[in-house]
């Protein structure tokens, strides 16, 4: 790091990370600064050069991958008074193995995360699976036996649970920032159709509980197959822009890639330090918090539905599980318009003033925090009321849309803040996503006997005024506060 021009491409790749400059005075100066004109062509190097089809190809295993962690820990919410009966315990004994996986799965992120940062993103992603498939196997091996069902659960949260923030890594990879909101939409499909796809593949147990199991075995097993034949390596400060990559769809089965470039920032090395000092980072902070508290309100309804549907409206568990596609159409229009009008407003953003500011991407997050709160308080009063199921249907739906509209915003932003680290902070967002989550899964049946449905749930969507709380202080304060953490380096 002693070449000046070496430090000087650096400080180039680093502004290219965080988007594009307006200004031409900005360019003079990083002429000036590496001593050569011809340095300044890496402004306007394509920030990935893989092709169209191979970036699809990447977003897609990224996307099934990181369905595997939430289809796993939802798969059998609508048998779970049938597994009362097999395992022979409470209702809340029962929703305490979903309380397990997803508290496992908000912490063991941490662990994956830093290191895909660091080290590579395809070998974070193929060793946590091994855990993942094995777990499975024994799931749907083992006798019915409910403390062996809570340890092969937290192993199997273990195994999935690195999916998600590498793989918004590896988007973050490939696509520059002015479109990367959409790709994150995309890439969120996956997480957020677990809760929704989990419930629908329950119709498996018609044949036995077992088979809940053995199908995510086979699943997870072709998904490492994909992994480790159609991956490739894609950590920037790995092999930068993929030019050392061809565009053949097939890649080499390993498991490490050796640094192939020069001239990107060297992420700093896995510590607890380093966590520490991301999460005191305001920004990461308060927009972790605030998806936290929106998840948990929408686990709160995705928990409750099943026995809804089934308590106050007598389906069938298959129509049950049939009735869990309203919440996911919900989560995958509310995610593609809103990765749209995330990048759409980004643009604006961008031509109006003389740099982007990523803080901008929260102003259409109020919206969407009205949405999910009026389908929040909207569900808690038809169902109390028992009003036709229609109307929990339509309010149902307007949670998950304005959830997942919030969280692309969040999930783009938490990959811009801090370029370098983008799976790290993610995994931060994961962590306050899931401990939300976990714990209104465990007290949500505690909560509804002593305050009522409706007014649980309407507490539940009255936390997203304190949503809109932190979204106006980050787009007033997040700007400053982000360039105090990088003067601080």
């Amino acid at each position: 790091m002693n070449n000046p021009n070496e430090k000087a491409t650096m400080v180039i790749r680093s502004i290219q990370e965080i988007g594009p400059v307006k200004s031409s005075s900005n360019e003079a100066d990083l002429k000036s600064s590496s001593g050569e004109e011809g340095k300044v062509k890496s402004v306007e190097e394509p920030y990935c050069l893989l092709s169209f089809k191979r970036k699809s190809i990447i977003i897609a295993i990224a996307t099934v991958t990181g369905c595997l962690g939430p289809i796993s820990g939802n798969i059998y919410v609508p048998i779970l008074p049938q597994l009362q009966d097999v395992f022979q315990v409470s209702r809340t004994t029962m929703n305490g193995t979903i309380s397990v996986f997803m508290a496992v799965f908000a912490f063991a992120p941490l662990i994956w995360a830093s290191w895909a940062d660091y080290r590579g993103r395809k070998l974070l992603y193929l060793l946590p699976l091994l855990f993942f498939i094995i777990a499975n196997i024994l799931l749907a091996a083992v006798p019915a036996n409910i403390g062996a069902l809570y340890v092969l659960r937290i192993v199997q949260a273990f195994g999935a649970s690195s999916a998600i923030s590498v793989g918004a890594g590896i988007v973050a990879d490939i696509i520059e920032p002015k479109n990367r909101a959409k790709a994150i939409s995309i890439f969120m499909w996956g997480p957020q159709l677990g809760p929704v796809f989990g419930p629908l593949l329950s119709m498996i147990s018609i044949a036995s509980w077992r088979w809940i199991f053995g199908f995510l075995a086979i699943l997870g097993f072709v998904v490492y197959l994909c992994i480790l034949f159609l991956l490739p390596e894609t950590l920037r400060y790995l092999v930068g822009n993929c030019a050392c990559y061809s565009n053949h769809m097939f890649v080499k089965p390993r498991l490490g890639q050796e640094k192939l470039v020069k001239g990107y920032p060297r992420p700093p090395k896995p510590s607890v330090n380093n966590y520490f000092r991301l999460i005191k980072y305001k920004p990461v902070l308060l927009c972790s918090f605030n998806s936290g508290m929106l998840f948990a309100s929408f686990y709160g309804v995705m928990v409750t539905f099943a026995h809804v549907l089934q308590d106050n409206y007598s389906f069938s568990d298959i129509n049950i599980s049939f009735s869990y596609v309203c919440p996911g159409c919900a989560l995958i229009i509310g995610s593609t318009i809103g990765g749209w009008l995330s990048d759409k407003l980004r643009a604006r953003m961008q031509a109006k003033y003389v740099t982007y500011v990523p803080e901008y991407r929260f102003s259409i997050q109020i919206v969407g925090l009205l949405i999910s709160m009026t389908g929040l308080i909207g569900y808690a009063w038809t169902v109390d009321k028992q009003a036709p199921v229609w109307s929990v249907f339509i309010f149902t739906f307007l949670t998950g849309f304005g959830m997942t509209w919030v969280f692309v915003a969040t999930t783009t932003y938490l990959t811009e803040c801090v370029p370098a680290q983008p799976s790290a902070n993610v995994a931060i967002g994961n962590l306050m996503r899931n401990i939300a989550a976990a714990i209104c899964t465990a007290i949500i049946d505690v909560l509804i006997k002593k305050m009522g449905f409706g007014w649980c749930m309407t507490g539940l969507g009255l936390l997203n005024l304190i949503g809109i709380g932190f979204v106006i202080i980050l787009l007033k304060f997040g700007p400053r506060w982000r360039r105090e953490y990088f003067e601080e380096k």
